[in-house]
């Protein structure tokens, strides 16, 4: 593929974003000439048409074209990516951080992130990104999207010669029950006769987007441990769900990493109940060329060594009138 040129994909790219020939001459100074040339030889090269040309001089897509326009967009995205990082750190010597997070990790974690961003050599933008999954925060990172993204380590498992990666901490799992419910209650609904009578709260459960990755189990569990709750409510982020508990409707599972991120009025009307078995490995990616520039490796590291000692230790239940640790 060798004789297939930047200069032909972005002619073709061009040419769709305009939707004729004669705009995209406009757009990108080129006689149309020019421009069907590069084209021919484009689809020659491909062995197929690409592109038809309607009366009017309009154009439509044939199912390669849609194809290579995919391709040529994603492709031209990333080398303007490329060049921009290129820029920053190589000639205005600039730091420029985008970290990649899911929405349990926000509030603290992210004012903290900002925070030793800020202080690295030639510091100019902190910025944060958010993906439902640790799946789509590593798509991102392989894209150049971001520089650094906090993941689940099994996201990574066909990364690590390529992303520098930190371990940060263990995020045990736990069940969210709303605080109106006795501790009496739990017990019972917990323990291994299942003939009592459940609650209001316990009779319902928020089932989980499918695309997390603790969905399948979060189900299981309920399936196991309370088959009279229903899935009444769904989420799609573990801050919705466990709004849902805090007002008292049902119960959710949620990690614990969520907990430093919570405001106190949320944290005082919610229980924890710590599961078994049900927990996930954080690990801080970045690609791994990004380690030999110091303002960068300097962030990384920062960004790690507050995640393993601070914010770990807020991940855990102190204050017994915030809920309570127990194993179900």
């Amino acid at each position: 593929m060798q004789d297939i040129t930047l200069k032909q994909l972005e002619i073709f790219n061009a040419v769709v974003v305009a939707g004729s020939i004669t705009r995209a001459s406009r757009r990108i100074d080129l006689s149309q000439p020019s421009i069907s040339q590069q084209l021919a030889k484009f689809e020659e090269r491909l062995g197929c048409q690409l592109i038809v040309r309607n009366r009017g001089g309009s154009i439509v897509l044939t199912p390669a074209g849609e194809y290579w326009f995919s391709v040529s967009t994603e492709m031209l995205g990333r080398l303007k990516t490329v060049f921009s990082e290129h820029d920053q750190r190589f000639v205005r010597n600039s730091l420029s951080l985008r970290m990649g997070l899911t929405p349990t990790m926000r509030g603290r974690f992210v004012s903290e992130a900002a925070k030793i961003a800020s202080r690295q050599p030639g510091f100019v933008k902190f910025e944060v990104k958010y993906a439902t999954t640790s799946a789509e925060l590593v798509e991102k990172l392989r894209l150049h999207q971001l520089n650094y993204a906090i993941v689940s380590d099994d996201a990574v498992v066909n990364d690590r010669n390529t992303f520098a990666i930190a371990p940060l901490f263990e995020d045990a799992i736990a069940w969210v029950v709303p605080a109106s419910v006795p501790l009496a209650e739990i017990k019972a609904a917990l323990s291994p006769d299942k003939s009592a009578t459940l609650s209001t709260p316990l009779q319902h459960f928020v089932d989980m987007d499918p695309q997390l990755s603790l969905r399948n189990s979060s189900f299981e569990w309920f399936r196991h441990s309370l088959p009279k709750a229903t899935p009444t409510y769904s989420a799609s982020t573990y801050p919705l769900a466990v709004d849902v508990v805090a007002a008292g409707l049902a119960t959710a599972h949620c990690p614990m990493s969520l907990m430093p991120n919570l405001p106190g009025s949320v944290r005082k009307l919610i229980r924890l109940v710590h599961v078994e078995n049900m927990k996930r490995q954080v690990v801080l990616a970045m690609p791994k060329h990004l380690m030999s520039l110091r303002p960068y490796a300097q962030a990384y590291n920062g960004i790690a060594e507050f995640c393993r000692t601070e914010y770990a230790a807020e991940m855990s239940i102190s204050d017994p009138d915030l809920g309570l640790t127990m194993v179900a």
